[in-house]
Protein backbone atom coordinates (compact mmCIF):
# COMPACT_ATOMS: atom_id res chain seq x y z
CA UNK A 1 0.00 0.00 0.00
CA UNK A 2 1.07 3.59 -0.65
CA UNK A 3 1.20 6.54 1.77
CA UNK A 4 -1.98 7.90 0.22
CA UNK A 5 -3.70 4.55 0.85
CA UNK A 6 -2.53 4.71 4.47
CA UNK A 7 -4.11 8.15 4.89
CA UNK A 8 -7.33 6.94 3.25
CA UNK A 9 -7.44 3.96 5.64
CA UNK A 10 -7.06 6.35 8.58
CA UNK A 11 -9.85 8.60 7.31
CA UNK A 12 -12.13 5.57 6.93
CA UNK A 13 -11.42 4.37 10.47
CA UNK A 14 -9.18 1.42 9.61
CA UNK A 15 -6.55 2.57 12.08
CA UNK A 16 -4.59 -0.69 12.31
CA UNK A 17 -3.98 -0.83 8.56
CA UNK A 18 -3.21 2.88 8.40
CA UNK A 19 -0.61 2.76 11.17
CA UNK A 20 1.03 -0.41 9.93
CA UNK A 21 1.31 0.96 6.38
CA UNK A 22 2.55 4.38 7.51
CA UNK A 23 5.23 2.83 9.73
CA UNK A 24 6.45 0.64 6.87
CA UNK A 25 6.71 3.60 4.51
CA UNK A 26 8.52 5.70 7.11
CA UNK A 27 10.96 2.84 7.72
CA UNK A 28 11.64 2.57 4.00
CA UNK A 29 12.20 6.33 3.75
CA UNK A 30 9.84 6.71 0.79
CA UNK A 31 7.44 9.27 2.30
CA UNK A 32 8.21 12.18 -0.02
CA UNK A 33 5.18 14.36 0.75
CA UNK A 34 5.01 13.56 4.49
CA UNK A 35 1.68 11.75 4.04
CA UNK A 36 2.71 8.71 6.07
CA UNK A 37 4.28 11.02 8.64
CA UNK A 38 0.90 12.72 8.97
CA UNK A 39 -0.79 9.39 9.65
CA UNK A 40 1.83 8.63 12.31
CA UNK A 41 1.21 12.05 13.91
CA UNK A 42 -2.55 11.54 13.95
CA UNK A 43 -2.05 8.06 15.43
CA UNK A 44 0.19 9.47 18.17
CA UNK A 45 -2.55 11.90 19.21
CA UNK A 46 -5.18 9.15 19.20
CA UNK A 47 -2.83 7.08 21.36
CA UNK A 48 -2.72 9.86 23.97
CA UNK A 49 0.82 10.96 23.07
CA UNK A 50 -0.17 14.57 22.37
CA UNK A 51 3.30 16.08 22.84
CA UNK A 52 4.73 13.57 20.39
CA UNK A 53 1.91 14.32 17.94
CA UNK A 54 2.55 18.07 18.17
CA UNK A 55 6.28 17.56 17.59
CA UNK A 56 5.60 15.34 14.56
CA UNK A 57 3.19 17.84 13.01
CA UNK A 58 5.71 20.63 13.66
CA UNK A 59 8.37 18.77 11.67
CA UNK A 60 5.88 18.15 8.86
CA UNK A 61 4.90 21.84 8.82
CA UNK A 62 8.56 22.75 8.36
CA UNK A 63 8.83 20.38 5.40
CA UNK A 64 5.73 21.53 3.49
CA UNK A 65 4.63 24.77 1.92
CA UNK A 66 1.21 26.17 1.06
CA UNK A 67 -2.04 24.80 2.48
CA UNK A 68 -0.54 21.42 3.58
CA UNK A 69 2.07 23.25 5.65
CA UNK A 70 -0.54 25.50 7.24
CA UNK A 71 -2.73 22.49 8.11
CA UNK A 72 0.24 20.69 9.70
CA UNK A 73 1.10 23.73 11.84
CA UNK A 74 -2.54 24.04 12.93
CA UNK A 75 -2.70 20.36 13.86
CA UNK A 76 0.49 20.79 15.88
CA UNK A 77 -1.14 23.72 17.68
CA UNK A 78 -4.27 21.70 18.49
CA UNK A 79 -2.34 18.71 19.87
CA UNK A 80 -0.16 21.01 21.97
CA UNK A 81 -3.19 22.91 23.22
CA UNK A 82 -4.98 19.72 24.33
CA UNK A 83 -1.83 18.75 26.25
CA UNK A 84 -1.78 22.17 27.95
CA UNK A 85 1.39 23.39 26.19
CA UNK A 86 -0.25 26.74 25.50
CA UNK A 87 2.85 28.77 24.62
CA UNK A 88 3.96 26.27 21.98
CA UNK A 89 0.39 25.93 20.70
CA UNK A 90 0.00 29.71 20.37
CA UNK A 91 3.32 29.88 18.50
CA UNK A 92 2.26 27.09 16.12
CA UNK A 93 -1.08 28.81 15.50
CA UNK A 94 0.65 32.14 14.81
CA UNK A 95 2.96 30.37 12.35
CA UNK A 96 -0.03 28.80 10.60
CA UNK A 97 -1.85 32.13 10.29
CA UNK A 98 1.27 33.88 9.00
CA UNK A 99 1.57 31.30 6.22
CA UNK A 100 -2.13 31.43 5.30
CA UNK A 101 -2.92 32.91 1.90
CA UNK A 102 -6.03 34.92 1.05
CA UNK A 103 -7.25 32.12 -1.21
CA UNK A 104 -7.01 29.45 1.49
CA UNK A 105 -9.59 26.63 1.51
CA UNK A 106 -12.53 27.19 3.85
CA UNK A 107 -11.65 24.02 5.74
CA UNK A 108 -8.29 25.52 6.64
CA UNK A 109 -9.78 28.68 8.15
CA UNK A 110 -12.23 26.54 10.13
CA UNK A 111 -9.30 24.50 11.45
CA UNK A 112 -7.47 27.64 12.58
CA UNK A 113 -10.59 29.09 14.19
CA UNK A 114 -11.14 25.81 16.03
CA UNK A 115 -7.62 25.83 17.42
CA UNK A 116 -8.13 29.42 18.57
CA UNK A 117 -11.32 28.39 20.40
CA UNK A 118 -9.54 25.39 21.92
CA UNK A 119 -6.89 27.71 23.37
CA UNK A 120 -9.64 29.89 24.82
CA UNK A 121 -11.24 26.84 26.44
CA UNK A 122 -8.05 25.60 28.11
CA UNK A 123 -7.39 29.12 29.42
CA UNK A 124 -10.78 28.98 31.15
CA UNK A 125 -13.21 30.59 28.71
CA UNK A 126 -15.35 27.46 28.64
CA UNK A 127 -18.76 28.76 27.55
CA UNK A 128 -17.59 31.24 24.85
CA UNK A 129 -15.20 28.65 23.46
CA UNK A 130 -17.88 25.95 23.47
CA UNK A 131 -20.25 28.22 21.52
CA UNK A 132 -17.58 28.80 18.87
CA UNK A 133 -16.67 25.13 18.69
CA UNK A 134 -20.31 24.06 18.44
CA UNK A 135 -20.76 26.52 15.59
CA UNK A 136 -17.73 25.11 13.79
CA UNK A 137 -19.08 21.58 14.29
CA UNK A 138 -22.25 22.65 12.51
CA UNK A 139 -20.36 24.24 9.59
CA UNK A 140 -20.71 22.81 6.11
CA UNK A 141 -16.98 22.00 6.05
CA UNK A 142 -16.23 18.32 6.79
CA UNK A 143 -14.31 17.63 9.99
CA UNK A 144 -10.56 17.15 9.67
CA UNK A 145 -9.95 13.45 10.49
CA UNK A 146 -6.22 14.10 10.87
CA UNK A 147 -6.74 16.61 13.71
CA UNK A 148 -6.48 15.44 17.31
CA UNK A 149 -10.08 16.33 18.20
CA UNK A 150 -13.45 17.02 16.56
CA UNK A 151 -15.06 20.38 17.36
CA UNK A 152 -18.35 19.04 18.72
CA UNK A 153 -16.57 16.66 21.08
CA UNK A 154 -14.23 19.42 22.21
CA UNK A 155 -17.16 21.77 22.88
CA UNK A 156 -18.76 19.16 25.15
CA UNK A 157 -15.46 18.49 26.92
CA UNK A 158 -14.91 22.22 27.53
CA UNK A 159 -18.38 22.60 29.05
CA UNK A 160 -17.81 19.65 31.38
CA UNK A 161 -14.43 21.03 32.43
CA UNK A 162 -16.17 24.28 33.35
CA UNK A 163 -18.86 22.48 35.36
CA UNK A 164 -21.61 23.23 32.81
CA UNK A 165 -22.81 19.63 32.74
CA UNK A 166 -26.45 20.40 31.94
CA UNK A 167 -25.43 22.45 28.89
CA UNK A 168 -23.04 19.69 27.82
CA UNK A 169 -25.95 17.23 27.93
CA UNK A 170 -28.01 19.58 25.79
CA UNK A 171 -25.20 19.72 23.25
CA UNK A 172 -24.92 15.93 23.22
CA UNK A 173 -28.62 15.77 22.36
CA UNK A 174 -27.92 17.99 19.35
CA UNK A 175 -25.37 15.45 18.11
CA UNK A 176 -27.56 12.42 18.85
CA UNK A 177 -27.83 11.65 15.14
CA UNK A 178 -24.03 11.68 14.80
CA UNK A 179 -22.78 9.26 17.48
CA UNK A 180 -19.08 8.67 18.01
CA UNK A 181 -17.18 6.59 20.57
CA UNK A 182 -15.95 9.81 22.17
CA UNK A 183 -19.48 11.17 22.61
CA UNK A 184 -20.68 7.92 24.12
CA UNK A 185 -17.83 8.05 26.62
CA UNK A 186 -18.54 11.71 27.41
CA UNK A 187 -22.16 10.73 28.00
CA UNK A 188 -21.04 8.00 30.40
CA UNK A 189 -18.77 10.49 32.19
CA UNK A 190 -21.66 12.93 32.63
CA UNK A 191 -23.86 10.15 34.02
CA UNK A 192 -21.13 9.20 36.50
CA UNK A 193 -20.66 12.80 37.66
CA UNK A 194 -24.42 13.18 38.17
CA UNK A 195 -24.67 9.95 40.15
CA UNK A 196 -26.65 8.13 37.45
CA UNK A 197 -24.55 5.01 37.87
CA UNK A 198 -26.82 2.58 36.05
CA UNK A 199 -26.90 4.85 32.99
CA UNK A 200 -23.10 5.18 33.10
CA UNK A 201 -22.71 1.39 33.17
CA UNK A 202 -25.08 1.07 30.22
CA UNK A 203 -23.09 3.55 28.13
CA UNK A 204 -19.77 1.89 28.95
CA UNK A 205 -21.16 -1.55 28.17
CA UNK A 206 -22.39 -0.26 24.81
CA UNK A 207 -18.84 0.76 23.80
CA UNK A 208 -18.05 -2.60 22.25
CA UNK A 209 -15.93 -1.35 19.36
CA UNK A 210 -12.17 -1.03 20.03
CA UNK A 211 -11.10 2.51 20.92
CA UNK A 212 -7.64 4.01 20.76
CA UNK A 213 -5.92 4.86 23.99
CA UNK A 214 -6.88 8.53 24.29
CA UNK A 215 -10.54 7.50 24.40
CA UNK A 216 -9.75 4.44 26.51
CA UNK A 217 -8.42 6.71 29.28
CA UNK A 218 -11.85 8.32 29.58
CA UNK A 219 -13.45 4.86 29.65
CA UNK A 220 -10.99 3.88 32.39
CA UNK A 221 -11.97 6.93 34.46
CA UNK A 222 -15.65 6.00 34.23
CA UNK A 223 -14.92 2.35 35.07
CA UNK A 224 -12.80 3.31 38.09
CA UNK A 225 -15.44 5.81 39.16
CA UNK A 226 -18.12 3.13 39.08
CA UNK A 227 -15.94 0.76 41.10
CA UNK A 228 -15.20 3.50 43.67
CA UNK A 229 -18.87 4.28 44.10
CA UNK A 230 -19.72 0.60 44.56
CA UNK A 231 -17.58 0.65 47.72
CA UNK A 232 -16.04 -2.76 47.01
CA UNK A 233 -12.27 -2.43 47.57
CA UNK A 234 -11.47 -5.84 46.07
CA UNK A 235 -13.44 -4.98 42.93
CA UNK A 236 -11.68 -1.61 42.76
CA UNK A 237 -8.25 -3.26 42.93
CA UNK A 238 -9.26 -5.73 40.21
CA UNK A 239 -10.57 -2.90 38.04
CA UNK A 240 -7.41 -0.87 38.55
CA UNK A 241 -5.18 -3.76 37.46
CA UNK A 242 -7.22 -3.94 34.27
CA UNK A 243 -7.06 -0.23 33.40
CA UNK A 244 -3.55 0.62 34.68
CA UNK A 245 -1.78 -0.37 31.41
CA UNK A 246 -4.17 1.87 29.47
CA UNK A 247 -3.36 4.90 31.60
CA UNK A 248 0.42 4.46 31.80
CA UNK A 249 2.34 6.99 29.72
CA UNK A 250 -0.65 8.93 28.37
CA UNK A 251 -0.34 12.72 28.45
CA UNK A 252 -2.71 14.38 30.94
CA UNK A 253 -5.19 16.69 29.20
CA UNK A 254 -6.15 19.72 31.33
CA UNK A 255 -9.74 19.67 30.04
CA UNK A 256 -10.00 16.10 31.35
CA UNK A 257 -8.36 16.88 34.70
CA UNK A 258 -11.45 15.70 36.61
CA UNK A 259 -11.22 12.32 34.86
CA UNK A 260 -7.56 12.03 35.83
CA UNK A 261 -8.53 13.03 39.36
CA UNK A 262 -11.00 10.14 39.44
CA UNK A 263 -8.19 7.83 38.33
CA UNK A 264 -5.86 9.22 41.01
CA UNK A 265 -8.48 8.62 43.72
CA UNK A 266 -8.94 5.02 42.62
CA UNK A 267 -5.31 4.17 41.84
CA UNK A 268 -4.41 0.70 43.03
CA UNK A 269 -1.08 1.44 44.73
CA UNK A 270 0.85 4.36 46.21
CA UNK A 271 3.37 4.22 43.37
CA UNK A 272 0.70 4.38 40.66
CA UNK A 273 -1.18 7.12 42.49
CA UNK A 274 1.97 9.24 42.85
CA UNK A 275 2.74 8.84 39.15
CA UNK A 276 -0.70 10.14 38.18
CA UNK A 277 -0.59 12.94 40.76
CA UNK A 278 2.80 14.10 39.47
CA UNK A 279 1.52 14.10 35.89
CA UNK A 280 -1.57 16.07 36.94
CA UNK A 281 0.56 18.62 38.80
CA UNK A 282 2.80 19.07 35.75
CA UNK A 283 -0.25 19.68 33.53
CA UNK A 284 -1.66 22.22 35.99
CA UNK A 285 1.68 24.04 36.12
CA UNK A 286 1.86 24.20 32.32
CA UNK A 287 -1.58 25.78 31.98
CA UNK A 288 -1.15 28.10 34.98
CA UNK A 289 -4.88 28.94 35.21
CA UNK A 290 -7.04 29.34 38.29
CA UNK A 291 -9.66 26.82 37.18
CA UNK A 292 -6.99 24.17 36.72
CA UNK A 293 -5.56 24.77 40.19
CA UNK A 294 -9.05 24.59 41.73
CA UNK A 295 -9.75 21.23 40.07
CA UNK A 296 -6.38 19.84 41.15
CA UNK A 297 -6.97 20.98 44.74
CA UNK A 298 -10.40 19.34 44.81
CA UNK A 299 -8.87 16.00 43.92
CA UNK A 300 -6.12 16.49 46.47
CA UNK A 301 -8.91 16.65 49.07
CA UNK A 302 -10.59 13.56 47.58
CA UNK A 303 -7.36 11.57 47.77
CA UNK A 304 -7.01 12.65 51.40
CA UNK A 305 -10.53 11.35 52.02
CA UNK A 306 -9.62 7.98 50.51
CA UNK A 307 -6.44 7.84 52.63
CA UNK A 308 -8.14 9.17 55.78
CA UNK A 309 -5.55 11.94 55.94
CA UNK A 310 -6.78 14.54 58.45
CA UNK A 311 -3.81 16.84 57.75
CA UNK A 312 -5.13 17.97 54.35
CA UNK A 313 -5.04 21.73 53.82
CA UNK A 314 -7.99 23.12 51.83
CA UNK A 315 -7.09 25.68 49.17
CA UNK A 316 -10.32 25.98 47.18
CA UNK A 317 -12.24 29.21 46.65
CA UNK A 318 -15.01 28.34 44.16
CA UNK A 319 -18.34 27.14 45.54
CA UNK A 320 -19.76 24.63 46.22
CA UNK A 321 -16.57 22.59 46.09
CA UNK A 322 -14.81 24.99 48.48
CA UNK A 323 -17.42 24.46 51.21
CA UNK A 324 -17.48 20.72 50.52
CA UNK A 325 -13.69 20.51 50.79
CA UNK A 326 -13.70 22.36 54.11
CA UNK A 327 -16.44 20.06 55.35
CA UNK A 328 -14.42 16.99 54.34
CA UNK A 329 -11.44 18.37 56.28
CA UNK A 330 -13.67 18.88 59.34
CA UNK A 331 -15.09 15.36 59.05
CA UNK A 332 -11.60 13.87 58.78
CA UNK A 333 -10.64 15.81 61.91
CA UNK A 334 -13.71 14.44 63.73
CA UNK A 335 -15.58 17.76 63.87
CA UNK A 336 -19.13 17.13 62.59
CA UNK A 337 -22.17 19.41 62.74
CA UNK A 338 -25.06 17.49 61.12
CA UNK A 339 -27.00 20.62 60.12
CA UNK A 340 -23.99 22.24 58.45
CA UNK A 341 -23.13 18.98 56.69
CA UNK A 342 -26.68 18.69 55.36
CA UNK A 343 -26.59 22.26 54.03
CA UNK A 344 -23.27 21.78 52.26
CA UNK A 345 -24.43 18.44 50.84
CA UNK A 346 -27.60 20.05 49.50
CA UNK A 347 -25.59 22.72 47.64
CA UNK A 348 -23.22 20.08 46.28
CA UNK A 349 -26.14 17.97 45.02
CA UNK A 350 -27.79 20.96 43.39
CA UNK A 351 -24.52 21.69 41.59
CA UNK A 352 -24.74 18.28 39.92
CA UNK A 353 -22.70 16.14 42.33
CA UNK A 354 -25.31 14.08 44.21
CA UNK A 355 -23.04 11.09 44.78
CA UNK A 356 -20.43 13.32 46.41
CA UNK A 357 -23.21 14.86 48.52
CA UNK A 358 -24.34 11.42 49.68
CA UNK A 359 -20.75 10.37 50.40
CA UNK A 360 -20.27 13.51 52.48
CA UNK A 361 -23.36 12.70 54.54
CA UNK A 362 -22.32 9.08 54.94
CA UNK A 363 -18.81 9.96 56.14
CA UNK A 364 -20.17 12.52 58.59
CA UNK A 365 -22.79 10.07 59.92
CA UNK A 366 -20.05 7.53 60.62
CA UNK A 367 -18.37 10.05 62.94
CA UNK A 368 -21.49 10.83 64.98
CA UNK A 369 -22.00 9.23 68.38
CA UNK A 370 -25.75 9.91 68.32
CA UNK A 371 -27.41 7.02 66.37
CA UNK A 372 -30.56 9.04 65.66
CA UNK A 373 -28.58 11.97 64.22
CA UNK A 374 -26.50 9.56 62.15
CA UNK A 375 -29.60 7.88 60.72
CA UNK A 376 -31.11 11.26 59.86
CA UNK A 377 -27.95 12.37 58.07
CA UNK A 378 -27.79 9.12 56.10
CA UNK A 379 -31.43 9.59 55.13
CA UNK A 380 -30.63 13.14 54.00
CA UNK A 381 -27.84 11.86 51.74
CA UNK A 382 -30.06 9.21 50.15
CA UNK A 383 -32.86 11.74 49.65
CA UNK A 384 -30.52 14.22 47.95
CA UNK A 385 -29.35 11.64 45.46
CA UNK A 386 -32.86 10.36 44.84
CA UNK A 387 -34.25 13.87 44.36
CA UNK A 388 -31.64 14.86 41.82
CA UNK A 389 -32.21 11.63 39.88
CA UNK A 390 -35.96 12.21 39.89
CA UNK A 391 -35.54 15.77 38.70
CA UNK A 392 -33.39 14.57 35.82
CA UNK A 393 -35.69 11.79 34.68
CA UNK A 394 -39.18 13.11 35.47
CA UNK A 395 -39.70 16.87 35.24
CA UNK A 396 -43.33 16.38 36.30
CA UNK A 397 -44.74 19.49 34.64
CA UNK A 398 -45.40 18.18 31.13
CA UNK A 399 -42.45 20.04 29.63
CA UNK A 400 -39.54 18.33 27.94
CA UNK A 401 -36.02 18.85 29.24
CA UNK A 402 -35.26 21.29 26.40
CA UNK A 403 -38.52 23.19 26.99
CA UNK A 404 -37.67 23.52 30.68
CA UNK A 405 -34.26 24.92 29.77
CA UNK A 406 -35.86 27.45 27.42
CA UNK A 407 -38.46 28.35 30.04
CA UNK A 408 -35.85 28.92 32.74
CA UNK A 409 -33.92 31.29 30.47
CA UNK A 410 -37.12 33.11 29.54
CA UNK A 411 -37.64 33.77 33.24
CA UNK A 412 -34.17 35.30 33.37
CA UNK A 413 -35.32 37.84 30.78
CA UNK A 414 -33.19 36.59 27.90
CA UNK A 415 -34.24 37.22 24.29
CA UNK A 416 -34.77 34.38 21.81
CA UNK A 417 -31.38 35.17 20.29
CA UNK A 418 -29.65 35.10 23.69
CA UNK A 419 -31.37 31.84 24.63
CA UNK A 420 -30.30 30.31 21.32
CA UNK A 421 -26.69 31.30 21.96
CA UNK A 422 -26.83 29.81 25.46
CA UNK A 423 -28.36 26.51 24.29
CA UNK A 424 -26.56 26.27 20.94
CA UNK A 425 -29.78 26.41 18.92
CA UNK A 426 -31.14 28.97 16.45
CA UNK A 427 -33.55 31.76 17.52
CA UNK A 428 -36.14 30.16 15.22
CA UNK A 429 -35.85 26.89 17.15
CA UNK A 430 -36.25 28.82 20.41
CA UNK A 431 -39.42 30.39 19.00
CA UNK A 432 -40.77 26.91 18.19
CA UNK A 433 -40.04 25.72 21.74
CA UNK A 434 -41.79 28.76 23.21
CA UNK A 435 -44.83 28.03 21.05
CA UNK A 436 -44.94 24.45 22.37
CA UNK A 437 -44.56 25.70 25.95
CA UNK A 438 -47.52 28.09 25.45
CA UNK A 439 -49.59 25.22 24.08
CA UNK A 440 -48.73 22.82 26.92
CA UNK A 441 -49.34 25.43 29.60
CA UNK A 442 -52.49 26.72 27.89
CA UNK A 443 -51.45 30.38 28.04
CA UNK A 444 -51.56 33.19 25.51
CA UNK A 445 -49.97 36.51 26.55
CA UNK A 446 -46.38 36.93 27.78
CA UNK A 447 -47.37 37.90 31.34
CA UNK A 448 -49.55 34.79 31.62
CA UNK A 449 -46.73 32.67 30.22
CA UNK A 450 -44.19 34.07 32.72
CA UNK A 451 -46.56 33.56 35.65
CA UNK A 452 -47.19 29.96 34.64
CA UNK A 453 -43.47 29.28 34.20
CA UNK A 454 -42.69 30.76 37.60
CA UNK A 455 -45.31 28.58 39.22
CA UNK A 456 -43.79 25.44 37.69
CA UNK A 457 -40.07 26.09 37.38
CA UNK A 458 -39.05 28.74 39.89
Amino acid sequence: MTAVAAELAWREGDTATAIETADRILTEGTDQDCVAAGVAAAAAAADGALFDAAARWRVIAGSLSGAPGVAAAARAALAGCLAGDLDAAAADLADARARLSGAAPRGLTVLLDGVDAALEAVRGGFSPAARKLAGLAAATVPADPMAAEQWGDLAITALIAGGHDATAEELLLMFADRPTARRRLLTAWLHLRAGRLSAARTEIAACTAPVLRRDAVLAAAVTIGLARRAGDKDALRTTWRRVAPVVAGVDVEPLLLDAWGELSAGAGSVFERDTIVDAMSAAVARVDAGWCTETDNWWRVQRAVVAGDASVVVELTVEPRASAARMWASILAGDVDPLVVAGVADRLARAGQPWDAMALCGAAAARLSDPAAARELLSTGRALRARIGTEHDKPGDGLSKRERAVGELLMEGLTHKEIGARLYISPKTVEQHVAKIRQKLAVSGRSELMASLRARLA
